[in-house]
């Protein structure tokens, strides 16, 4: 209990689902933002839906995203999940490093955490809304914790590609230099590891 903040948020979105590449991302960036706002400042990102504790104490898990969509007679309606961890979960847990906001400083009340991060969440939603994440990609990747390292790309236990990470593109797609050039890659269910 009281180990993490987990909360939903209901968009609408009025424009072509296509549009909303990089969405993941840019929501990535407003939990970044809210939480430096609040004093936490080694939270970096990694592609597609990650926030990472990184810096100095080392690179852990500190939090992911979900982006789901349902469409209606209304348009298209933008479900984003958020789970962030308070306190970290104990190793035995998880197959990866996982970190807790605590590990960073004293935990703001849960009240004004969740207020930060909604404020911070709908400034960036009114940023992406006109221009997508383009006007973002600059700031999330000076933020992205694999940027430049050698990566390994999964899914389903598969490799399917290997090469330097560079970051993502104005459209949110993962961009990997490879033995054969730089390849994009989409969201989806593909997981990045280093290697």
């Amino acid at each position: 209990p009281e180990d993490s903040l987990t909360f939903s948020l209901l968009w609408r979105w009025p424009a072509s689902p296509a549009r909303l590449a990089g969405l993941s991302l840019a929501v990535g960036l407003a939990l970044a933002r809210g939480l430096e706002a609040l004093g936490f400042a080694e939270v970096g990102l990694k592609w597609p839906n990650d926030l990472y504790l990184s810096g100095h104490r080392g690179e852990a898990k500190l939090g992911g995203i979900l982006v789901e969509l349902a469409a209606d007679r209304r348009g298209i309606q933008v479900v984003i999940g958020i789970g962030l961890n308070l306190r970290a979960p104990a190793p035995e847990q998880l197959e990866q490093p996982a970190a807790g906001l605590a590990q960073l400083g004293p935990l703001p009340e849960r009240h004004l955490l969740l207020a930060t991060l909604l404020t911070h969440l709908m400034a960036t939603l009114d940023a992406f809304e006109p221009q997508g994440f383009a006007p973002l990609q600059p700031e999330w990747q000076r933020r992205h914790i694999w940027q430049g390292r050698p990566v390994r790309l999964l899914e389903e236990g598969q490799v399917l590609a290997e090469g330097r990470c560079l970051g993502a593109d104005a459209e949110g797609s993962l961009l990997l230099e490879t033995r054969a050039g730089i390849q994009r890659f989409l969201a989806g269910d593909v997981s990045l590891r280093a290697q």
